[in-house]
């Protein structure tokens, strides 16, 4: 058991940024001898999860760890009811759309798509990012039971940008707001420069398991178009929840979406 958790400690590690290890540099990582990281790696390269670029003799992550990864989002319900959907939002939006659910206290992103001006916004399919700092992980933390809250807080949140909520009390209040808007912002909270828009999405229980959202430089999410952002986001997510089995109490689309929160004095709600 310990030798195959180990195995997977090194794909955690070739996961990572840059995605190219030297032997010394993975044993480094899992302060493991050399001679262990060795045959941990080995053992990945016959199970074809791990290969070695002979130019470079850095180990990286073969063909097969993408199909085994792969199969998550063959298997998702949200990816397949979203997928079309958010590729609408893109569209719609004429920025870049997300679609993500929650995993492990942290943001998962299934799937990015938009214009090709946006690629600075762009998240890859697996990548997670921190709930606290993203649109996308409010809209699911707002829905999420108190104790997620407590816990994630219960350590230090990680501060990307002066406008990050790293405390508990300040978090607890942006999460009220969410659920009286029906939306989440990101005010440059994990990426200065970048604001974002993000609703939940609900299953057939009415549990928030995902989100959608839309990102975009501050200069065109801002006080004049949060209106028509959050609608967009809005309508898709309830789409997609539809899909999913939610079962909402009318057809009628309008009434459905939630009350808007917005401010007329033209700057980005707080």
């Amino acid at each position: 058991m310990s030798s195959s958790l180990r195995c997977l400690e090194v794909l955690h590690v070739l996961a990572r940024s840059p995605y190219a290890f030297s032997l010394t540099e993975i044993a480094e990582a899992l302060s493991i001898v050399k001679s262990s990281a060795h045959r941990f790696v080995t053992t990945l390269i016959a199970g074809g999860f791990v290969e070695q670029d002979l130019s470079t003799r850095r180990y990286q992550l073969a063909g097969t760890s993408l199909w085994v990864g792969t199969a998550y989002l063959r298997h998702s319900n949200v990816y397949r009811c979203g997928y079309e959907l958010v590729h609408n939002l893109a569209r719609d939006s004429k920025t870049m759309a997300h679609l993500a659910v929650w995993d492990n206290d942290m943001v998962l992103y299934l799937h990015s798509i938009g214009p090709p001006r946006s690629l600075n916004l762009f998240a890859d399919a697996g990548e997670r990012r921190a709930v606290h700092a993203t649109a996308l992980g409010k809209a699911m933390l707002a829905h999420r039971p108190a104790e997620d809250l407590r816990r994630i807080f219960n350590t230090e949140r990680e501060r990307y940008t002066e406008n990050t909520l790293t405390s508990l009390a300040a978090m607890s209040k942006e999460l009220q707001r969410i659920r009286e808007a029906g939306y989440a912002v990101d005010n440059e909270e994990g990426t200065r420069g970048v604001r974002c828009v993000a609703a939940g999405i609900k299953d057939q229980s009415e549990r928030v398991i995902g989100a959608i959202s839309i990102s975009g430089p501050r200069s065109v999410i801002n006080g004049t178009g949060i209106l028509q952002f959050a609608r967009l986001v809005q309508e898709a997510a309830l789409r997609i929840s539809v899909q999913l089995g939610y079962r909402p109490s009318t057809s009628n689309l309008s009434s459905l979406l939630e009350p808007i929160v917005h401010r007329d004095d033209g700057t980005f709600p707080d």
